[in-house]
């Protein structure tokens, strides 16, 4: 039996599938599995960096604002063209671009990129985690998600492909 409960309690961590499939886990550094976090890797992700204003919209009481359809798409177009141009005019071509619009913590904001070669995914990790946005400190790493075409987690992917 000491064979078994040693097996049990030292058997080596699994990595997790969350992790692997989305590049986040909303367990974060508490998860029981292990986040291999990618050495290179064409994509990046940075966190938390969209705000969606029919989340974040509130009166000087603390009520929420009501945001249009028309407003949102404006609002989501102009981050969009925002990141997507200074993504590629500073580090690289840009291959997909994807915006998280899910209410959980550990992917809400989240954006997805995918340059074409990795060493530009390199530099713009390297460069993006010393600087801010809309008074924000950005944390952005390399990603292990390749492939968004299939929607593991359920959540809502805005996109543009090239």
């Amino acid at each position: 039996i000491t064979d078994y409960l040693g097996f049990f309690f030292f058997s080596p961590r699994v990595n997790c599938s969350f992790y692997f499939k989305i590049g986040a886990c909303r367990h974060g550094d508490r998860c029981s599995r292990l986040h291999n976090k990618p050495t290179f890797s064409q994509t990046i992700l940075i966190q938390n960096i969209y705000r969606n204003p029919q989340n974040s919209a509130q009166t000087a009481d603390g009520s929420h604002c009501a945001v249009s359809d028309v407003e949102m798409q404006e609002h989501y177009d102009e981050f969009f063209e925002e990141v997507f141009t200074e993504m590629e005019e500073k580090y690289g071509e840009v291959e997909e671009m994807n915006v998280c619009d899910n209410l959980g913590d550990h992917l809400v904001g989240n954006v997805y990129l995918k340059f074409r070669r990795e060493e530009d995914a390199e530099k713009a990790v390297m460069d993006l985690n010393n600087r801010w946005f809309n008074g924000q400190p950005i944390h952005a790493e390399l990603s292990p998600v390749t492939d968004f075409r299939e929607d593991h987690t359920h959540t809502i992917f805005s996109s543009r492909w090239r």
